[in-house]
């Protein structure tokens, strides 16, 4: 309070000031306090982070093999792709250059994480982002033999009419409709994707459609390979004469096979003449 002694018009003006500092300091604390129990420190940092978190796990794929569209002919690209190395980038830059796509199945291993208090996945499902072509056959490349297995906990067909993802054992049955996905705060979960081609190749994307519990709004996010392409599958021809070179995969880069040697590697469960 000021001083008492002070008198007209120069204590008028330091009572004025005195009780506007004193009505600035009340209404910042009410509007601090009243903030607070809106916005918790959580939601500020949440303010700059999606809602949800999708990975694709870099090496999925399962080990089926995959088929290029053309064959490279630059020193660099030919070197590239002949190491074989399905795992490294030089050799996936190529093998997207050449059109190459896996044969009759790619897998995609995604990992999802919320960021808010509850988030809900309602769906996943396959988008093409260009019109399904013929098969790819200029050449087989045989994924390197590791002996492991991927197999996916949900598969969709994209020669079905109207291709929707459902749990591997049950068949026609959509697995999105009757179930969701929920993620807790900083929770994760992993899912693995099967999709299969057999009559034409597919060029596509995945699309995650959620849900913010608190605020439930819908909301979707486009989904790409782990080096930022869309995902590629193709079909195979129906025998291996269909390939123009068929590659098997030694561990130390590829070969060129022919005749039976191609037939076993494309169809080891068939028998096999000397003919190719």
């Amino acid at each position: 309070m000021p001083d008492s002694d002070d008198k007209g018009p120069g204590r008028l003006t330091k009572v004025l000031l005195w009780l506007g500092a004193l009505l600035t300091a009340v209404v910042t604390a009410w509007l601090t306090d009243a903030f607070g129990l809106l916005l918790r420190p959580a939601d500020l940092l949440d303010s700059g982070r999606p809602p949800i978190l999708v990975t694709v796990l870099h090496g999925a794929g399962g080990e089926q093999g995959l088929a290029v569209a053309a064959l490279p002919t630059a020193p660099p690209d030919r070197a590239a792709f002949l190491s074989g190395r399905f795992g490294d980038r030089a050799f996936g830059d190529v093998v997207a250059k050449l059109g190459g796509a896996r044969v009759g199945r790619t897998i995609a291993r995604v990992i999802f994480e919320s960021q808010r208090d509850l988030v809900r996945v309602t769906d996943v499902r396959v988008k093409e982002t260009a019109p399904e072509q013929p098969v790819v056959t200029a050449a087989f490349v045989e994924h390197p033999r590791q002996g492991g297995t991927d197999n996916p906990q949900l598969t969709v067909s994209l020669d079905a009419p109207n291709p929707y993802f459902t749990r591997v054992g049950a068949p026609g049955r959509p697995f999105f409709g009757p179930h969701s996905l929920p993620l807790k705060r900083g929770e994760q979960t992993e899912l693995g994707l099967g999709i299969d081609a057999r009559a034409h190749s597919h060029t596509f994307v995945l699309e995650v459609e959620y849900v913010e519990a608190g605020s439930g709004k819908q909301r979707t996010l486009t989904v790409k390979d782990p080096d930022g392409r869309p995902f590629r599958v193709t079909g195979a021809p129906a025998a291996a004469t269909g390939y123009g070179t068929v590659y098997r995969n030694t561990g130390a880069g590829l070969r060129a096979v022919t005749g039976r040697a191609a037939c076993e590697l494309l169809n080891p469960e068939r028998a096999c003449t000397s003919a190719r």
